[in-house]
């Protein structure tokens, strides 16, 4: 026999049945939350492992004075280790054509009577100036003898990158004190 306490019973897990649903689903739903947490710890290790990515390099500009100083700088380091095939492709278009023009090479028209000597040292001096679409600076040449030839390069823009475009004193006369002995004015 019945009892009302059993078909109340009856009744009550009826509706928690139909209530309550599947009795799996909160498992399936801590392994989710699990797999999610896991996946992020994941993720997140895999971005701080990676390194950062570099920026991108700044425009070629004749106006930032690291990069004239840094072209300067190199132009004179391959000129005193004497590869003067390299500084003939750090030079402008119209050096090029002025050079072939003259039929001399670099370093005949940029040392002059000195091509034959070994440059020792090369260095950039303080003395510079700016013009809109040029930088000039005065590049001093040491010579295994100890004596010195200082140069003026010109430095232009050309085609997104610094090139040298000129090495000749324009309008400059020569000084009472640049005479070689036994050679007359």
């Amino acid at each position: 026999m019945r009892t009302i306490f059993d078909d109340l019973e009856a009744k009550i897990n009826q509706e928690e049945e139909k209530k309550g649903g599947s009795k799996t689903l909160p498992i399936v739903l801590w392994f989710v939350a699990l797999a999610f947490i896991v996946a992020t710890w994941g993720v997140y290790r895999w971005v701080i492992s990676r390194p950062a990515l570099t920026p991108p390099p700044p425009p070629v500009s004749l106006e930032d004075v690291r990069q004239v100083a840094q072209a300067f700088a190199k132009f004179n380091r391959v000129v005193q280790d004497d590869n003067w095939m390299e500084a003939q492709n750090m030079l402008s278009m119209a050096a090029i054509q002025r050079l072939t023009s003259t039929g001399k090479t670099l370093k005949q028209s940029i040392l002059g009577d000195r091509a034959s000597d070994k440059v020792v040292e090369a260095a950039s001096t303080a003395s510079g100036d700016r013009q809109p679409g040029r930088v000039h600076q005065d590049c001093v040449y040491k010579f295994a003898d100890g004596q010195f030839k200082i140069i003026p390069l010109a430095l232009i823009m050309e085609n997104g990158r610094l090139v040298i475009d000129n090495w000749e004193q324009e309008g400059v006369e020569e000084k009472p004190g640049d005479k070689k002995p036994g050679e007359k004015k």
